[in-house]
């Protein structure tokens, strides 16, 4: 499949190939840059907002489009057994700025069958809701938390 096409161009450039060479802006640019070179063409010099941005279009580019919906296949995958591994049972939760920026697209994508498809375990990750945080301000709210504990107040 794409994804192993995908991991072997990233190898042979940076050897091994962490979840966050993927799953981060610059993991954006890294799929988009691995679908191009496979194809053995030149890639752009994209930024991560180019890459979506790009893929969003109503006409979108072919190359940046396969780039994001990978991405949310990815995170599927990632996503499911990061819940496998902790028990997830109250959901998952995604945050920073990336999902936000393209949430339309992240419902319509591969990313909960990617997330489910893990073969026995379906049904229960078919359970498992899926939430992404969508206020910028999340670590401020919870630093104000955890202050207010640390002071003796009852959240």
């Amino acid at each position: 499949p794409e994804e192993d096409i995908l991991l072997s161009v990233l190898r042979e450039e940076v050897g091994h190939v962490s979840c966050e060479r993927l799953l981060s802006g610059m993991g954006l640019v890294n799929i988009y840059r691995a679908i191009v070179l496979s194809d053995n063409r030149i890639p752009e010099d994209l930024e991560p907002k180019d890459v979506t941005g790009r893929a969003l279009l109503e006409d979108p580019d072919t190359d940046c489009h396969r780039a994001l919906s990978l991405f949310c296949v990815m995170m599927g995958r990632f996503g499911g057994n990061l819940a496998l591994n902790i028990g997830a049972f109250g959901g998952v939760y995604i945050a920073g700025g990336i999902v936000p920026r393209f949430l339309q697209f992240f419902k319509n994508s591969g990313f909960r069958v990617a997330f489910e498809d893990k073969g026995r375990f379906k049904n229960y990750l078919s359970a498992i809701p899926v939430y992404v945080i969508t206020n910028g301000y999340t670590g401020l709210i919870g630093a104000g938390a955890y202050l207010r504990q640390e002071l003796g107040y009852k959240l």
